[in-house]
């Protein structure tokens, strides 16, 4: 299978053969918080063998975390390899000729090693500081469409669009890209899935069960054959949390609820599930900052289908987990591990290592 706008392969060592002979790429999704421990952690991870590494764009007030762009700088230049992507920004606090900009430049640091991850906008990163997510859908496609106009665009053919949103008047990026740059698109509602069927390179989502990914992914397939798009020309990814051991107590406990918390902010699996009946079909930036609402609805998810959102367990249990991911056509993890305590982040990066090798 090939992506053509897709980055470069990087060879048979990185792939990952599964015992169902699908591909599957297995990427990292970094954990620190410190701008040398994000370095080394990347540099673990290409070191491991995994096929890329991703950045957070979380900006919430007082969360102690990097800006996305000046980290994915740091990670471009101090990696070889890897795939470098963002899990996820979005087109509301940062003009798309700024995203464009930013990622043409970048392209010239990593070469074929980018990935730009968009979504609708989370809200955690947006209310407090009087940004609106609305027309979610709409407004990431005008998002897609300006970033876009504005790689191709030449001196002697510049671009001029009238969106709803954006405009642009005889524009350009003010640096053509070296090479192309796949976007990959976060979806779960309806009109998010038919933008990623018609415009995205790849699908991004996460904690979802083998079956509701199967279930989405057909979705998907189905809008793009009746877009006059090949499926193939789709990388079909998804974010997993990940927790290399048996948990126990405390520790399976915050796994639950954290698959709880991204369940809550995602109806459209759970309705997939069978579940959520009494969801009221409220979207992540309307649930997420409503801090009683989103532990009601932690609450009413059931433990069965957040416990089978996780890869968690022994090493050939995880190796089993991913294989249902990849027979419902995932052909690209993205392990997050955010629930690891800090002092065992180098043995689960290892972990990975040695998974996608058996695999």
């Amino acid at each position: 299978m090939t992506w053509p706008n897709g980055p470069r392969l990087r060879g048979e060592s990185i792939s990952c053969q599964l015992r169902l002979s699908c591909i599957v790429r297995i990427s990292w999704s970094l954990a620190s918080s410190t701008l040398p421990a994000l370095v080394e952690e990347a540099k673990k991870c290409e070191e491991v063998g995994l096929y890329g590494v991703w950045f957070p764009d979380y900006e919430a007030p007082f969360a102690g975390w990097p800006e996305l762009y000046v980290v994915l700088t740091m990670l471009a230049r101090e990696t070889k390899e890897v795939v470098i992507g963002s899990l996820v920004t979005d087109v509301l606090r940062r003009h798309p000729m700024v995203t464009a900009h930013a990622f043409a430049t970048l392209s010239y640091i990593a070469p074929r090693r980018l990935i730009l991850g968009l979504g609708a906008g989370g809200g955690t990163s947006h209310r407090p500081y009087g940004l609106r997510v609305e027309r979610s859908a709409s407004t990431l496609r005008e998002g897609i469409t300006v970033i876009r106009s504005l790689w191709r665009a030449t001196k002697d053919r510049p671009v001029s669009l009238r969106g709803r949103r954006f405009q642009l008047d005889e524009a350009g990026s003010p640096l053509p890209p070296s090479s192309s740059i796949p976007i990959y698109v976060a979806a779960y509602a309806p009109k998010m899935l038919a933008l990623t069927a018609q415009l995205a390179d790849g699908w991004l989502p996460e904690s979802h069960t083998p079956e509701t990914y199967r279930i989405t992914l057909s979705e998907i397939h189905r809008t793009m054959r009746a877009s006059g798009r090949s499926p193939g020309s789709l990388e079909a990814c998804c974010g997993l949390i990940f927790y290399p051991w048996e948990p126990s107590g405390p520790a399976f406990s915050g796994l639950l609820s954290a698959a709880k918390g991204y369940l809550a902010c995602y109806p459209d699996i759970q309705w997939s599930a069978g579940e959520g009946r009494g969801h009221p079909g409220l979207r992540t930036h309307q649930v997420a900052t409503d801090g009683s609402l989103w532990e009601k609805l932690k609450g009413e998810v059931p433990d069965w289908l957040a416990e089978r959102t996780l890869i968690c367990g022994g090493e050939e249990e995880c190796i089993d987990k991913l294989a249902a991911f990849a027979e419902a056509g995932c052909s690209h993890v993205i392990l997050e591990p955010y629930w690891i305590e800090a002092d065992r982040l180098k043995e689960a990066v290892e972990i990975a290592g040695r998974i996608s090798v058996k695999l």
